[in-house]
């Protein structure tokens, strides 16, 4: 069996003519409260622990931007303060972020469609890796709005990055306390901007690929199944769970996109805050990838197949980010405005708790409190 699927993943590769890529597939989505509060969040698949922080980076930190030859791209300032998550040691690439204006940037896998244009001495001026251009949001931008304004003045450029081993492909989904969303893709070497309105994110293919696929679902429906009479049977439903009869369960990237789309477009709408960001983690509960259920290509980095190494939701109204890990389900969170004050003007940072795919958390003894 093991051989059967080894001969079909390689057949699927070489079909499709894309070198073997790490695997990394990542989930993401957001819902609006019925008083306007915003929650968004993500999940982080990888094939191997990121020992991923979150890192709270002050108004007025110092960044530079990372080039293909080594040499510093644009510099700039943090305008605003924020916190994000980071994937190695260097805190100025983030896999995900709120800052102080409500503002949220996350980055995710995008193989065989980012095209990045080549390094020029002019663009180097400009020059982000892709894992920086989040920072450099979160930095710079106090809305959706104000990010579509922005984007040219950055270049994106195919940087290597020594911890995953690769030129990360990048695409990435940016979400204001509006309730505002944008997707941006580098496509054809150039950074493009897609109005977002279903607030959801996968992988490949490309943004508008995905909204076309939606098309393929249009006879999907939460509604309970009627009973039908075929000759002199009645047929009836088995019991609950006849709505979405039809919908693609497995973990491609396209499978998810439309999973995520039905069901934050069916979700009932919560009444605050606090509320859109539970209601968000279990959303997300859905899209956890269980270990040994989808192997890496041949020849990559990883051993084991991915996992959901972490889960993090950020409360745009109220600027709180929370998260839990593979390790540890219990949900933590920081207070984003309480932590910029406490920083006094240093980047501060703390370990977002174990993410190794043998890791397993600690259940809360209650014995002594039953009745």
């Amino acid at each position: 069996m093991q051989s059967i699927r080894v001969f079909f993943a390689i057949g699927l590769i070489l079909a499709s003519n894309v070198a073997p890529r790490t695997a990394w597939g990542c989930t993401g989505t957001a819902l609006v409260a019925h008083d306007g509060s915003v929650a968004v969040g993500r999940t982080l698949e990888f094939g191997m622990p990121l020992d991923s922080h979150l890192v709270v980076h002050p108004a007025g930190t110092p960044f530079v931007g990372q080039t293909p030859n080594g040499k510093p791209g644009i510099a700039f300032s943090a305008e605003y303060g924020f916190a994000g998550i980071t994937v190695s040691d260097d805190t100025s690439l983030l896999v995900d972020g709120t800052n102080e204006k409500g503002l949220n940037a996350a980055v995710f896998y995008f193989p065989g469609f980012a095209q990045f244009p080549p390094a020029t001495a002019e663009n180097r001026k400009r020059g982000l890796s892709p894992m920086q251009l989040s920072t450099w949001i979160l930095a710079n931008c106090a809305s959706v709005a104000e990010v579509k304004q922005k984007i040219d003045r950055v270049a994106v450029l195919g940087v290597y990055l020594n911890y995953m081993q690769m030129i990360p492909e990048m695409h990435y989904k940016i979400q204001d306390a509006s309730g505002a969303c944008i997707t941006i893709e580098p496509v054809g070497g150039k950074l493009k901007v897609y109005d977002n309105p279903l607030r959801v994110i996968t992988n490949s293919p490309d943004f508008p690929w995905h909204i076309t696929h939606l098309s393929s679902f249009l006879n999907l429906t939460p509604a309970y199944p009627k009973s039908r009479t075929i000759g002199s049977d009645k047929f009836a439903p088995f019991g609950l769970g006849g709505g979405l009869v039809g919908l693609p369960g497995d973990f491609t990237p396209p499978s998810r996109f439309v999973r995520m789309a039905l069901f934050t477009q069916n979700y009932p709408q919560p009444r605050d805050a606090a509320r859109a960001v539970g209601s968000t983690f279990h959303l997300l509960n859905n899209f956890d990838i269980p270990r040994g259920s989808n192997m890496p290509p041949p020849h990559t980095a990883e051993a084991e197949s991915d996992y959901t190494s972490w889960t993090s939701v950020s409360d745009l109204a109220n600027l709180q980010i929370h998260w839990k890990t593979f390790g540890d389900p219990r949900q933590k969170m920081i207070d984003l405005t309480q932590a910029l004050t406490n920083a006094g003007g240093k980047p501060k940072q703390i370990f977002l708790g174990p993410q190794k795919s043998e890791a397993s958390g600690a259940s809360l003894n209650v014995t002594g409190k039953l009745k």
